[in-house]
C-alpha cells in the first residue's frame, strides 16, 4: 500500500503556522509600541550631583569665600518646574552660556500617570508631589486644605489638569498699569505665540482669524482633546443662564463665555509638560546644560563685600541627613523658579524677606524685603455633584472597566484616557450680569471689560476631595462648581523651621471677606440653575454631593457647604510680586530682579502682581519666555 501525502493536512498545518506567526507578529508589534509609549528611551537629569557641583561637608555656614574653587556656571536655575524648564532651554540656545538647573524631584517621564492625561490625580500624594497642606483655615471651618504641587521636571505642568488658558488682555494691561513697563498684553502676547504649536486638526472648529492668534512653531503642543457628550451639554446649557458660547477664550477678544478647554495634550495623546516640550533629548544633551535631580536647594549664597548684596551661588543637598552638601558658583545670575510656595521659602532661608520673621528664626538678614511670602492668592473651587441618567466617565475610576480605555491610549493615543477631566467650562464677569448681587457689582475686582472674575468648571464624573472620595463606580455622575478668580482675600507663606526640608506654613485665608463669600455663593446658584435647565433634563437624575438637598439650600447653607467642602484648584501665586520700588510689598522689578540685590531674579507665578483670572500655566510659560529674552538683553 502506498502512502501519498495528505495535501489538505499540509495546507491546514501551513495555515495554522501562518496564523500563529501572524498573531505572534501582531502581539510583538503591539508590545513594542506599548513599551515605546510606556518607557521612554531617554530620561533627562543627572542624579549624581558630584559630577555637576563641588562637595563640602555639612558643617558650618557656607559663604561666598567657599565658592572660590567651586564648579561654575553662568546661570544657576533653582527649580525646573513650569518656568524653569523654559529658561533652561532658552538660555542654552546660546552655546556660550552655561546653565545648571536644579530639581528636587526627578524626570516626569518616569511618572506614567503624568503622561496619561486622565491619570493626573494618581500623582497626588506620591513622591512626584510636594504634598503641601495649609494651616487650619478659619474661613473653611478650620480645615487644613491639601495643596498638591509638582515635584519633578516640569513641576505643576507635569501634575495639573493640562488646561491651556492664556488670560484676557485686561489682566496684563493691569500689570503694566501697576508700574510694570513691558508687561501689557501688546508686549506679552508674542511670547504666548512663541511658546506654542497649536494643533488645528479636525478637533478644532476655530476660524482662521482665531487660529492666527495662536503659535505654530513653538515647542509646547496645544489644541483640543477629548470631549464627552455631557461636557458638550454643559456648553449648551450655559445659554439658560445667559452665558453665550464662545469659540476660543485664548484670543485678544477676551474670555467671557462657555467653551471647551484647550489643553496641552499633544496629538499622540500625551501630556506636553514644559519638561517634555522644552527639555527634549536634543536640548537636554546640550554640552552647556546640566540638570541636577534629587537635590533640594538649602540656600542662595550672597557676596556682601561691596555693600549691596549679590547672589553668587547656591548650596544644595539630597536630604536633611546627608553629610555632604554641594555648592556651585553663578558667574552671572541665580534664577529662582521654585514656585509660589518654594520661592518665598528659599528666599527667607537665604536671608531675604521680612526682617522680623527672619530674626525670629535666627536667620541673618541679607536684605529686608517685607513682601516676600505676602500677598498669597489662590483660586478657590466649590464642587457639587449630581447623578446623571446619561453615560459619564465615572468608569475611569474602575480598575477593570477602565482597561479598554487604557489599551486604546497605549495603542492609538486616543479615547477617554486623553481626557483632562475638566473638559469644558464658563467664564463670567459678574458685574456685567443683571442677576448678580449689588455687593458684587459695586465691588468689581475684575481687571476690566473682557476680563472675568468667576469661572464655572465641570467634569463628566465625580470629582470630590481631589478625586480621593469616589462615588459609586456602577453609576454615572457630573461635577460642577464655581471658581473665584479674583479673590479679595490674601494669605501668607511663612517659615515653620529653618530646615529647607520642612514645608513652610501656608495661611490661605479663604472666604475671609464678604466679597469672596458672595462670589462663591453666587457661583453655586448659577451651577444649580444650569443643572436644572431644559438642556440637562434628559441627563439630570438627583443631587449626590454634598447631599441630595443641594437644590433646596439657602444662601447661608450654600456658604456652609463651601466652608466645609471647597478646595484649591491648584493656582497659588503672587508671593513675590512684581512692582516698582515705591511699592512696599513689591519683591521684584519689571525686569524680575529682586529689589536691592544684584544677580538674583525670580521667574515663576510668585511674581504676578495680581492674580490672573485664568488657569495660570500659560501665563507662567509666557513669563519665562519673556524672562529669557530679558536675560539675553533682547526683550
Amino acid at each position: 500500500m502506498s502512502h501519498s501525502p495528505d495535501v489538505r493536512a499540509y495546507a491546514q498545518l501551513a495555515g495554522a503556522l501562518a496564523l500563529g506567526l501572524g498573531t505572534v507578529y501582531i502581539l510583538l508589534k503591539l508590545a513594542r509600541e506599548g513599551l515605546h509609549r510606556l518607557f521612554p528611551s531617554y530620561i533627562p537629569g543627572e542624579p549624581n550631583t558630584a559630577l555637576l557641583a563641588s562637595p563640602r561637608p555639612n558643617a558650618g555656614e557656607v559663604s561666598a569665600k567657599d565658592l572660590e574653587n567651586a564648579r561654575e556656571y553662568d546661570y544657576v536655575i533653582i527649580g525646573t518646574g513650569t518656568a524653569g524648564c523654559v529658561l533652561a532651554s532658552r538660555l542654552t540656545e546660546d552655546a556660550n552660556s552655561s546653565v545648571l538647573a536644579i530639581e528636587a524631584g526627578h524626570s516626569d517621564l518616569k511618572q506614567l500617570f503624568s503622561r496619561i492625561p486622565a491619570g493626573f490625580g494618581r500623582l497626588f500624594g506620591t513622591s512626584a508631589d510636594w504634598n503641601f497642606y495649609t494651616e487650619k483655615d478659619p474661613g473653611c471651618n478650620d480645615r487644613k486644605l491639601y495643596w498638591p504641587r509638582g515635584k519633578m521636571l516640569g513641576g505643576c505642568s507635569s501634575i495639573n489638569a493640562m488646561i491651556y488658558n492664556k488670560g484676557a488682555p485686561a489682566d496684563f494691561n493691569e500689570w503694566e498699569s501697576l508700574g510694570n513697563k513691558g508687561w501689557a498684553y501688546s508686549s506679552v502676547s508674542k511670547y504666548m505665540k512663541k511658546a506654542e504649536t497649536f494643533d488645528h486638526s479636525e478637533r478644532s472648529a476655530l476660524t482662521q482669524e482665531d487660529v492666527k492668534e495662536h503659535g505654530s512653531n513653538g515647542p509646547w503642543k496645544t489644541g483640543y482633546s477629548h470631549l464627552a457628550p455631557l461636557s458638550k451639554l454643559f456648553i449648551d446649557a450655559c445659554q439658560a443662564v445667559g452665558i453665550p458660547a464662545t469659540p476660543d477664550w485664548n484670543t485678544s477678544k477676551g474670555m467671557v463665555g462657555s467653551s471647551q478647554f484647550q489643553t496641552f495634550i499633544d496629538p499622540q495623546g500625551q501630556r506636553s509638560s514644559t519638561a517634555v516640550a522644552y527639555l527634549t533629548e536634543n536640548v537636554a544633551r546640550r554640552p552647556n546644560l546640566s540638570i541636577a535631580t534629587g537635590q533640594t536647594v538649602t540656600k542662595i549664597i550672597f557676596d556682601n563685600s561691596s555693600g549691596k548684596p549679590r547672589a553668587v551661588g547656591v548650596e544644595m543637598a539630597a536630604s536633611s541627613v546627608s553629610p555632604i552638601r554641594y555648592i556651585v558658583k553663578a558667574r552671572k545670575e541665580v534664577i529662582l523658579s521654585a514656585g509660589a510656595i518654594g520661592t518665598p521659602q528659599v528666599l527667607k532661608l537665604s536671608g531675604v524677606g521680612p526682617s522680623n520673621e527672619l530674626k525670629q528664626h535666627g536667620i541673618q538678614v541679607v536684605k529686608d524685603v517685607p513682601g516676600v511670602g505676602a500677598n498669597l492668592a489662590d483660586h478657590l473651587c466649590g464642587i457639587v455633584c449630581f447623578e446623571t441618567k446619561a453615560k459619564s466617565m465615572q468608569f475611569l475610576f474602575h480598575p477593570t472597566k477602565s482597561l479598554p480605555a487604557l489599551i486604546e491610549w497605549i495603542r492609538f493615543g486616543k479615547g477617554a484616557m486623553t481626557s483632562n477631566a475638566a473638559e469644558s467650562g464658563a467664564f463670567i464677569r459678574v458685574a456685567d450680569r443683571e442677576d448678580a448681587p449689588e455687593s458684587l457689582k459695586k465691588n468689581d475686582l475684575s481687571a476690566g471689560p473682557g476680563s472675568v472674575d468667576l469661572e464655572l468648571l465641570i467634569g463628566p464624573l465625580s470629582y470630590i476631595e481631589h478625586g480621593k472620595v469616589i462615588a459609586p463606580m456602577d453609576r454615572d455622575f457630573f461635577s460642577v462648581g464655581p471658581i473665584m478668580l479674583r479673590p479679595e482675600s490674601r494669605g501668607t507663606v511663612t517659615l515653620k523651621t529653618t530646615s529647607p526640608f520642612d514645608a513652610p506654613l501656608i495661611h490661605a485665608n479663604y472666604l475671609s471677606t464678604k466679597h469672596d463669600c458672595d462670589m462663591m455663593v453666587y457661583g453655586l446658584n448659577l451651577c444649580r440653575k444650569i443643572a436644572h435647565s431644559e438642556y440637562f433634563k434628559p441627563a439630570f437624575k438627583e443631587w449626590y454631593f454634598p447631599s441630595k438637598d443641594v437644590e433646596t439650600m439657602s444662601d447661608e447653607q450654600l456658604l456652609e457647604v463651601l466652608r466645609n467642602h471647597s478646595q484649591t484648584i491648584y493656582h497659588p501665586m503672587c508671593t513675590a510680586k512684581m512692582g516698582p520700588s515705591s511699592d512696599k510689598d513689591a519683591v521684584v522689578d519689571e525686569n524680575l530682579k529682586v529689589h536691592g540685590i544684584d544677580g538674583l531674579r525670580i521667574v515663576d507665578a510668585s511674581i504676578f502682581p495680581k492674580p490672573v483670572a485664568c488657569h495660570p500655566c500659560a501665563p507662567v510659560v509666557m513669563v519665562a519666555e519673556r524672562a529669557a529674552d530679558l536675560i539675553k538683553g533682547v526683550a
